[in-house]
């Protein structure tokens, strides 16, 4: 075997051991494991309502109250009669409608006795409330929807309504300044807030929204509407 011969062997050896030993040395990776699912950004989800306690007393006043909490406490509104009702107004009484449909809770003014505020609820037959955990842009929170229903506060009239037969009559001079729920044109939401639209199939227009952080207080409204207006129907989501 000549010289060159044997050194091309001797190359071609050592090669070869450098491969059985790497082969050799090699460890077997590790299995991976399955890697979380990503929490969805925006998502909306039924949640069973449970209706709490109702003390039998005072309901409207109450759930009036309530409803001021939410909507000064809420992110995404852009209302402004809630802190004007709840800053410069006392509760004083409530009247509901001869056929039970509506129900509206009276404030008057702490220094000017002719100027008033109220809170009007209409609850129509075959109303329906919902309630659904609701993830916006990774935030958690919680949403009312009430179908053939609608709310109103009303800050600065000049007198209280009275019932029309159809529904309440207000001052033609002063009937003051109105912010409602549940409208097929504008919305209590602030224009870039998504909602009520991300509610999706879960509400439609014409539907009252109730956005919060706060479940507690939206389980409140629910429990003070249901209360008032026995024929609102709240579904069973097991």
């Amino acid at each position: 075997m000549t010289g060159r011969t044997l050194l091309k062997s001797c190359i071609t050896l050592a090669v070869a051991g450098g491969l059985l030993a790497g082969c050799a040395t090699q460890k077997a990776e590790p299995e991976l494991e399955p890697k979380p699912q990503p929490t969805p950004e925006n998502s909306v989800t039924p949640r069973p309502l449970t209706l709490g306690q109702t003390q039998g007393f005072g309901q409207e006043q109450e759930l009036a109250l309530a409803l001021l909490s939410h909507y000064l406490g809420a992110p995404l509104y852009r209302v402004t009669n809630p802190l004007k009702i709840s800053r410069d107004y006392r509760v004083t009484g409530a009247l509901k409608s001869p056929n039970g449909n509506q129900a509206l809770i009276l404030f008057r003014h702490l220094d000017d006795p002719n100027r008033w505020s109220m809170i009007t609820l209409s609850v129509t037959p075959g109303a329906v409330m919902n309630a659904f955990d609701v993830v916006r842009r990774g935030q958690p929170g919680y949403a009312l929807v009430l179908k053939n229903a609608r709310i109103c506060l009303v800050e600065g009239a000049d007198n209280p309504p009275v019932w029309g037969g159809n529904g309440w009559a207000f001052s033609k001079t002063g009937p003051g300044r109105f912010e409602c729920s549940g409208q097929t044109k504008g919305s209590l939401y602030q224009p870039y807030s998504g909602m009520p639209g991300m509610m999706g199939v879960y509400a439609e227009s014409g539907d009252t929204v109730l956005y919060g952080e706060r479940w507690p207080l939206l389980r409140d409204i629910a429990t003070g509407m249901a209360a008032i207006f026995p024929h609102l129907r709240v579904p069973h989501i097991p």
